[in-house]
């Protein structure tokens, strides 16, 4: 145990964990299914279920190294309420509407109507899975925003800036290339939101809501 803590201790060990994590946050829905769904667009149940498995991995995996590995408290890495609520929905409001033409420029280029399309449109597909991701995006705001943020905070300081973002978009490599761009954009300032807040929570509202948005545009935009 002790010598797991030193490995997570140290920043190069909690990316490479983390980023394990992330890669493989979606294996169990895979291994559930046999391997054979390739759009979790088309497969509602399995979309459900990666959601889940995403927040096993991504939430459940970090929340026990915190608790049982460093011994800490989960206020520490962000999971508790913001300090000032008021400032947090302000701040919160002021990224979603700053975000909102870039999401309605890449909603009508082509390659992300044909990455994003929802064949179901405005349905129970369409509602259920909305509901589902918010799981996703809870679970992957914790790891980047919360787990990684504030446990490289205390040895990066500002420098973990940059580098959870430019993980965080090259995660996003395999889909459109603009919204690797916007991942970075968008990450930094979901991870100022964390910084002033003192807690993930608003990221995760705001992802969910940026996510929204930009599926609604898609549909819209068909």
């Amino acid at each position: 145990m002790n010598l797991l803590r030193k490995i997570l201790e140290n920043p190069i060990g909690m990316i490479v964990i983390s980023c394990f994590l992330i890669v493989f946050n979606s294996y169990p829905a895979f291994v559930l299914f046999g391997g054979e769904v390739f759009s979790i667009r088309d497969s509602l149940p399995f979309l459900l279920t990666a959601d889940f498995s995403a927040l096993l991995i991504m939430f459940g995996i970090p929340f026990l190294i915190i608790k049982f590995v460093f011994n800490k408290r989960l206020e520490n890495f962000g999971l508790c309420k913001p300090l000032d609520l008021t400032r947090a929905v302000k701040l919160s409001s002021f990224v979603v509407l700053l975000l909102i033409p870039f999401l309605y420029f890449l909603a009508n280029q082509a390659s992300f109507r044909e990455y994003y399309a929802i064949k179901q449109g405005f349905s129970l597909f369409f509602l259920v899975a909305t509901l589902g991701s918010g799981l996703y995006y809870f679970a992957e705001e914790f790891i980047f925003r919360g787990f990684l943020f504030f446990g490289l905070w205390e040895r990066l300081r500002f420098h973990s800036f940059w580098v959870i973002n430019l993980i965080f978009a090259l995660f996003h490599i395999s889909k459109p290339v603009p919204e690797v761009f916007l991942a970075f954009f968008s990450g930094l300032l979901l991870t100022y939101l964390s910084y002033k807040t003192k807690s993930f929570i608003p990221s995760v509202a705001v992802h969910f809501t940026i996510a929204l948005i930009l599926n609604i545009f898609v549909i819209i935009s068909q």
